[in-house]
């Protein structure tokens, strides 16, 4: 019987390998930076530029990643993907009216009926859409939501007390965004202080979602399953699209992968109205002390 290797295979415009990595390998092992480089880092770049603003122009003309850098690169990485998970999760919801309707419910506790969720629609606390359309509502230091929901005159939906609002005590609803690749350190401890007043959707990055319900469970004997969210289940090629950008996002903070990377061909001298178009959007200044030149 014939044995076939299944590969991928990076070319350039003249059938030139450029990369390659055995599909097992890039599917189940450790993906080649370059072909994730190539296959996702267009849509990463536009998530980073337009939703997220972190991407820009220096005084100096050069292209800057600009987060906060933390000595600890975990960390770093961790706020940022955490970001971009807000930002999927709040694009899904305006995409598809069954997504919002589910994390709507979840934020405010109570299942809604599609036509109330219809009402309303998500906003990152600390997305650039945000912060033009509804200045009222942006937030990027909010420790408690990372998205709420709005309706068209601007109010916020509030968690649900039984089958009556209560306009006293009422609590706005939202969502708090974890994404990380050890939960046991990064979020545990927020669960086991009950540090936040809503539901956590956890992007978890090494599968660890299920130790974490099963640690809290085994130490207070309290299921959290209500509390804690895996977005698999809600929607999971969102889930899926936020994997394709850990790689990439590791390999800016670290300082291996430079923002620019991320557009192929951007530099090539027959693209150059296409990267006056795709970086035109990055023209504006940012702090220096909160940037990494890479």
């Amino acid at each position: 019987m014939d044995m076939y290797n299944v590969d991928i295979v990076v070319s350039d415009g003249n059938g030139q390998i450029i990369c390659s990595q055995p599909y097992d390998e890039f599917t189940y092992g450790t993906k080649d930076i370059e072909i994730q480089k190539i296959m996702y880092g267009r849509q990463l770049y536009d998530l980073l530029v337009d939703e997220l603003n972190v991407i820009r122009y220096s005084e100096n003309g050069t292209l800057i990643l600009g987060v906060i850098l933390q000595s600890d690169i975990n960390r770093t990485a961790m706020q940022l993907l955490g970001r971009i998970a807000e930002a999927i999760i709040v694009r899904n919801c305006h995409n598809n009216i069954i997504i919002n309707q589910e994390y709507f419910s979840i934020a405010r506790q109570k299942r809604a009926k599609e036509k109330t969720a219809r009402k309303f629609y998500a906003l990152g606390t600390g997305l650039n859409y945000t912060k033009i359309n509804y200045p009222k509502h942006y937030n990027p230091s909010d420790t408690q939501r990372d998205i709420v929901w709005t309706n068209d005159v601007g109010e916020l939906t509030i968690m649900k007390n039984q089958d009556r609002y209560s306009t006293i005590s009422a609590k706005i609803a939202g969502l708090q965004i974890k994404a990380t690749k050890n939960g046991i350190k990064y979020v545990l401890p927020d669960i086991i202080q009950g540090r936040y007043d809503v539901p956590i959707i956890y992007f978890d990055i090494e599968n660890d979602y299920h130790k974490i319900l099963a640690k809290v469970y085994k130490d207070t004997n309290v299921d959290i399953e209500y509390d804690i969210i895996h977005p698999n289940a809600i929607d999971p090629r969102g889930y899926e699209e936020f994997l394709h950008y850990v790689d990439l996002v590791y390999a800016m903070v670290d300082g291996k992968l430079h923002p620019a990377d991320l557009v192929i061909g951007a530099d090539k001298s027959d693209d150059i109205l296409m990267k006056n178009a795709l970086l035109s959007t990055t023209l504006s200044n940012i702090n220096k002390p909160n940037r990494i030149l890479i």
